[in-house]
């Protein structure tokens, strides 16, 4: 069962996580909400118990989300290592898809992973997905019926003599064509800038370059992600990490016709990180009202090395300020690899940091605009496996939530929702359960019973049930195979989902 906490996007309202206390035998998951006065109107916010997009067969390297037609969210990862391959997964009525395979023709793509690709994007039925082969050219494949059936790979652009096209992103524009933009470098992996190329034939073929970056007078990032979008009224924005002269802010570059140019460019980061290096990491963004709202990492600021986030105004070209996104704990660390999302003045935006000695998804939710994304942050699971390199969507009023979950073996989806409105709160009583990882036997122990134990496993199948009528419960796991499991505990007044590893 999922659980729920309550989020107010108020000012009276004060919402936190509880640090995951240090026990050698047991590790306490609890969820506390201190409201400082009480207010009307709350709405739930619900996420999901995780679950395996596929088998470990599959893989799960750079998962990314997108929408079909109908509104399901559609699911991209890679496979690398042997027998390289791309996925795509239909989420629906709770279920995905067995994946589909997308046809390469032969060819052996550079599947980075996490942020530097490949990717995907789509409009409607029309989806593509873009990869390189590495100093052979820029690639996107097309399926015209929402990822049930693929056009072979077409060449977006091939590099000249003396140059490499590298880490290629996407986007779609309102009528179903196709924009790809990437880094474009000497051999020497210098001389960086970001070039664009798109189609009017549902990427059959691609026109000639346009250097999206040239604005900026600097060159770019040569090995971090940069994010492209298309406005309704066909407005081109590219986001990109620059390096002037070892500083790496973020840039905001704009398209007013169609891609023909960009005459405006934009530094939407007061960081002013200086690194010798490539962070290999850039931007996302976008579009809540009047605004971009892109967040990317850093790793100087008011804030410290972390996540940010920074708005700019589309109508009036102004800047906003450079903003920290708290993490969900104030012992986390290692914030990084954000994305956002967002419909009017409903935003969220994710993130990997580690807490606790493990790498965990963290997040945060506004419903009031992008001033309320550092109100709060919470973490999607306590889980010990890593958990990287996440990416969202909202859509159907929902957040959905993909990411790599390298310890499964598997793409990993959750759900974060908004439930009823009322008065009432709920309340969560921590369960705690130990050892984890387990080699046969858990001991389980909790003041809210009598209770319910459901077990389930990775891919959400039901493995067993327990009525339990006491506050400590050895639950004996001898008869299941290893791997991984959730646990669901509902009790009178409480309910809560975890994590075990059984060895």
């Amino acid at each position: 069962m999922p659980f729920q906490l309550t989020h107010k996007p108020f000012r009276n309202c004060i919402f936190i996580y509880t640090k995951a206390m240090k026990n050698p035998l047991f590790r306490i998951l609890s969820i506390a909400i201190i409201l400082t006065s009480i207010v009307e109107t709350s709405a739930q916010i619900t996420i999901s118990e995780p679950i395996s997009v596929s088998d470990n067969s599959y893989g799960y390297k750079s998962p990314r989300l997108g929408l079909n037609a109908s509104g399901q969210p559609l699911v991209f990862w890679a496979r690398p290592g042997g027998v390289d391959a791309l996925f795509i997964s239909t989420l629906a009525d709770g279920n995905f898809s067995t994946p589909t395979q997308i046809p390469l023709d032969g060819l052996n793509p550079n599947l980075w992973g996490g942020s530097l690709g490949p990717n995907m994007a789509a409009q409607g039925d029309d989806v593509y997905v873009t990869f390189e082969v590495y100093g052979q050219a820029i690639y996107v494949s097309h399926s015209g019926d929402g990822g049930l059936t693929w056009e072979l790979p077409v060449e977006a652009f091939v590099p000249p003599v003396g140059r490499k096209a590298t880490i290629p992103i996407i986007a779609v524009d309102s009528g179903g064509q196709p924009y790809v933009a990437y880094v474009n470098t000497n051999n020497a992996e210098e001389d960086a800038y970001y070039g664009l190329v798109k189609s009017d034939d549902f990427g059959a073929t691609f026109s000639a370059e346009v250097d999206a970056s040239s604005a900026s007078n600097e060159e770019v990032c040569e090995c971090c992600n940069g994010h492209l979008a298309v406005t309704e009224n066909g407005d081109i924005y590219v986001a990109y990490r620059n390096n002037e002269a070892n500083v790496r802010d973020i840039w905001l570059a704009k398209s007013t016709d169609g891609g023909v140019s960009f005459d405006s460019a934009y530094d939407i980061d007061e960081t002013d990180w200086i690194l010798s290096g490539c962070p290999s990491n850039g931007p996302h963004f976008t579009f809540s009202n009047d605004q971009v709202v892109a967040t990317f990492f850093s790793g100087m600021g008011t804030a410290g090395s972390g996540v940010y986030y920074s708005t700019f105004d589309m109508e009036e070209s102004m800047i906003g300020a450079t903003v920290g996104v708290p993490a969900s704990d104030e012992s986390s660390g290692g914030q990084n690899r954000p994305r956002i999302t967002a419909s009017g003045d409903t935003l969220g935006i994710v993130w990997q940091e580690t807490f606790a000695g493990s790498t965990e998804i963290g997040m945060s939710v506004s419903t009031s605009g992008v001033s309320g994304l550092t109100s709060e942050a919470f973490r999607l699971t306590d889980a010990l496996t890593t958990q990287q390199q996440p990416d969202v969507l909202f859509a159907g009023g929902s957040f959905h939530v993909v990411y790599e979950d390298p310890d499964n073996g598997t793409v990993t989806y959750q759900e974060v929702s908004f439930g009823g409105v009322g008065t009432e709160e709920l309340t969560t009583t921590p369960f705690t359960f130990g050892p984890n990882p387990a080699s046969g036997r858990v001991v389980v122990q909790t003041s809210d019973f009598p209770y319910a134990l459901t077990i389930t496993n990775h891919l959400g199948q039901f493995v067993s049930n327990h009525n339990i009528d006491s506050a400590r419960f050895e639950l004996d796991l001898t008869v299941y195979p290893e791997g991984l499991y959730m646990l669901h505990f509902e009790g009178k007044t409480s309910r809560s989902s975890s994590r075990l590893i059984l060895k």
